[in-house]
């Protein structure tokens, strides 16, 4: 099923949780939800599957809330994950954590992951998405933004920070945590992405191939020439 018909890595990322736990009940922690609207068809198709959403926009939160009123299998909450204790789940009680195109936003990502691996149970995995548009744009302004994202962030104002991730310093954070890497993909070609807005349901389908199949073809490193979304999987021993 396509859940997600205009971004291919969120796409890859729900199908692949599809995959690995097929229909056995599972809870999944969302961290920078949003609305959490990525889930709509994936909680309406899987009915063993519980979702926790954190978000920092309270506004988003609330409008979520309203989404899914009639969904007592998802939870949202306002609450920093980097931050904030009571936003922590107080045991390991999630099969999966995911974050999607959020980790560029985030300040402390030793913390963020910390929240992640507190989050986990054993044997539980963690898909952290993380985009580089902004800093590839050719929009002045989103360049601007970037460095003074930073700044502001220096002093306290952190919801538009914006701090492009490396790969392997973000990973090698992740393994001094004590995670296991389980797997690294890139996604979303810039100009199909665009392109892609509107497409038909045939014509999503075939972009979603050409990246799998690329995907498969060329490493991670090879592929990050050329796409703009990274998904790390981690395993929590």
């Amino acid at each position: 099923m396509i859940y997600s018909p205009g971004n291919a890595a969120k796409q890859w990322i729900l199908a692949d949780i599809e995959k690995r736990f097929s229909d056995q009940p599972i809870r999944i922690l969302d961290l920078a939800c949003g609305t959490a609207w990525i889930w709509e068809k994936f909680i309406s198709a899987h009915p063993n599957v519980r979702i926790t959403g954190i978000d920092t926009d309270a506004a988003a939160i609330t409008r979520g809330k309203e989404m899914y009123k009639e969904f007592p299998r998802i939870e949202l909450t306002a609450g920093d994950a980097q931050t904030t204790t009571d936003s922590r789940p107080p045991t390991p009680e999630f099969d999966i954590v995911v974050a999607l195109s959020a980790i560029e936003h985030v300040v402390d990502r030793e913390a963020f992951l910390k929240t992640v691996w507190d989050a986990l149970k054993p044997g539980g995995k963690a898909y952290l998405n993380y985009d580089v548009g902004h800093f590839r744009s050719r929009n002045i302004k989103e360049r601007l933004m970037v460095p003074i994202s930073q700044l502001l962030a220096i002093v306290g104002i952190e919801r538009f920070y914006m701090k492009r991730v490396d790969d392997s310093l973000f990973k090698g954070m992740a393994e001094k945590l004590g995670f296991r890497l389980v797997q690294v993909r890139k996604h979303n070609l810039p100009a199909l992405k665009g392109f892609m807005k509107s497409a038909s349901l045939e014509a999503v389908e075939a972009w979603y191939g050409l990246e799998e199949r690329l995907g498969e073809l060329y490493t991670p490193e090879e592929l990050d020439r050329i796409m703009l979304s990274s998904t790390v999987i981690l395993e929590k021993p």
